[in-house]
């Protein structure tokens, strides 16, 4: 039953209500996914998944490297169609596509930025390419807070940022040459400052959990009196996301598995990881 005519009022009058605190789900991500499916068209579905495109990278990178997939990711494209897109590469999305070529290129340059990087800032500019409106501006948005809190990891641990920053626009610039505290960026972007402040929470739980909640507040923006609109749909997936990512953090597991990031986040400053989502 594809939605006519851009009304979503059905669809979403069919999705639970949900809150940044919730612990018990009634809906989880991937029936969500499934859920949509019998709604929305093919080309809006498309949209959806550009989310989830980040799982497919992690693919893609275990899979050149030779190891074995994470069978837990929630991806868009199946494991062996990945493996059979590595062989030949035809039908993914096009910045996956030029990378895997780039890869196999022995006459290529090589890049002195880890693959997580390279790949993820072509992922972000490939969002930012996105006819949906919304889309590109959420992507600015997340880039501008991931590039800013890898940023203040750099000047606190004394690394090169312009290894480690992606993008080329005028933030990821001043990210790269400002020596201000907010980078010369806090009149343009008002968020700047909550993000600084929220790095300086020794908390790292707290600091995760707010950062969200900064998007969460992004989301609810974009969608201020777009009642029954794709964007809505948008907005529901992303926040289920991070509902969901919560949700399985209070768990035992999802505390074990907090305190490994902990460890790592202390330990081991990689910081183009930060850019998975």
């Amino acid at each position: 039953m594809n939605i006519v005519g851009g009304n979503y009022y059905c669809l979403l009058a069919g999705l639970p209500e949900i809150s940044p605190d919730d612990k018990k789900l009634t809906l989880n991500v991937s029936d969500l996914r499934t859920y949509l499916c019998d709604y929305l068209t093919e080309d809006e579905m498309n949209i959806i998944n550009l989310f989830f495109l980040p799982n497919d990278n992690v693919q893609i990178l275990r899979l050149l490297n030779g190891e074995e997939p994470d069978a837990s990711l929630q991806t868009v494209f199946d494991t062996e169609r990945l493996r059979d897109e590595l062989a030949e590469p035809v039908s993914l999305p096009a910045y996956l596509i030029r990378y895997i070529l780039d890869s196999r290129d022995e006459e290529r340059e090589p890049s002195n930025r880890l693959p997580e990087t390279d790949l993820s800032e072509a992922y972000w500019k490939y969002m930012l390419s996105c006819r949906n409106s919304m889309v590109r501006r959420y992507a600015e948005f997340s880039m501008n807070v991931k590039n800013l809190l890898t940023a203040l990891n750099c000047r606190k641990h004394h690394l090169d940022i312009e290894k480690e920053v992606i993008g080329d626009g005028h933030f990821t610039e001043m990210l790269k040459t400002s020596k201000a505290r907010d980078f010369e960026l806090g009149d343009d972007f008002p968020y700047v400052e909550d993000v600084i402040l929220l790095f300086e929470k020794d908390n790292l739980a707290e600091r995760e959990y707010a950062i969200d909640m900064l998007y969460w507040s992004f989301l609810d923006k974009e969608t201020t009196h777009r009642y029954f609109s794709l964007e809505n749909v948008i907005a529901f997936v992303l926040k289920l996301m991070i509902v969901e990512r919560w949700s399985k953090l209070s768990s035992d597991e999802g505390r074990r598995v907090f305190e490994s990031l902990v460890v790592r986040l202390k330990n081991d400053f990689k910081f183009s990881k930060e850019f998975n989502l």
